[in-house]
């Protein structure tokens, strides 16, 4: 059998040397220019981006693993900023609800796990999907968590005048990310701030209406109350039929069940010593 000559093996040599030589450095530059989110911020563009990222919630992920493109994009997008030369980004953010899902439907813990949550249940895996991810999360560049503005892109502008009247943002009441609960408060959410704080303007007593529920009486998207006593309390009788007794809170306290005699005092001051302690309803049916 003849050996290889010399030549032709020093040529095999030399080839894969060069092979290596180029390979490892092609190695480093994919992985830098796919996997080091430095790389984008050699395009001015991307300072702001850059930056936002590093100190957002999503600062231990990749751009990548949100901003799929292939091969070609990437390329084009490059070319675009070498030739063009931009002032702005002209490639629009497109991230689909599936990226998201991979780690905030995945049930690992170290994510948040939102398909169980109040506000996730209603407006993304209710019987209707009004929304994609990126519309609530996508407003702000890399601050993922939404804008106290979000909730009226699609709601009615009215609500807005909740955060007036309760100086308060949305999710205060509609607490969007919990468990086990219903994304419209109860009363229990009502009290846990309105239960005898009077610096809130309003206390509300454990007698008063305790089988009620908060919205059964206020809307608290608006500033008036819009409800009707007799919804629920039969008006009839001589008391309630004359002119001067006809608004229900002249006599009657809303977050009270005191006796009506203290209530009634407070127009019929010459009556405190009439037949005291009796409560005046007892003769005046």
């Amino acid at each position: 059998m003849q050996l290889p000559d010399m030549s032709v093996r020093r040529n095999q040599m030399l080839l894969a040397l060069a092979l290596i030589v180029i390979a490892i450095p092609s190695l480093f530059i994919y992985d830098y220019t796919q996997n080091n989110p430095k790389f984008c911020t050699t395009c001015h563009l991307m300072s702001d981006a850059y930056d936002t990222w590093s100190v957002s919630a999503m600062h231990d992920l990749t751009c990548h693993e949100c901003h799929v493109n292939d091969m070609v994009e990437s390329l084009g997008h490059v070319v675009e900023v070498l030739t063009v030369n931009p002032d702005v980004v002209t490639k629009p953010t497109e991230i689909d609800n599936e990226l998201c899902e991979h780690c905030h439907a995945s049930e690992d813990p170290q994510w948040l796990q939102v398909v169980n949550t109040a506000g996730h249940k209603v407006h993304f895996y209710g019987s209707e999907n009004y929304a994609d991810c990126i519309d609530c999360h996508g407003l702000r560049l890399h601050t993922f968590t939404p804008p106290e503005e979000t909730c009226l892109e699609c709601h009615d502008e009215s609500m807005g005048q909740a955060e007036e009247i309760m100086e308060t943002h949305c999710v205060a009441c509609h607490q969007f990310t919990v468990t086990e609960h219903e994304l419209i408060p109860e009363t229990a959410e009502c009290l846990s701030c309105h239960n005898g704080r009077d610096d809130l303007g309003v206390s509300f007593p454990e007698e008063g209406h305790t089988d009620a529920q908060c919205v059964s009486c206020h809307n608290p998207h608006e500033e008036e109350l819009t409800f009707d006593c007799s919804d629920c309390h039969d008006p009839s009788g001589d008391l309630h039929e004359m002119t001067y007794h006809y608004l229900c809170t002249t006599c009657h306290i809303p977050h009270s069940e005191t006796t009506m005699r203290e209530n009634c005092l407070t127009c019929h001051g010459d009556k405190d010593e009439h037949y005291a302690p009796a409560n005046c309803a007892t003769c005046h049916n």
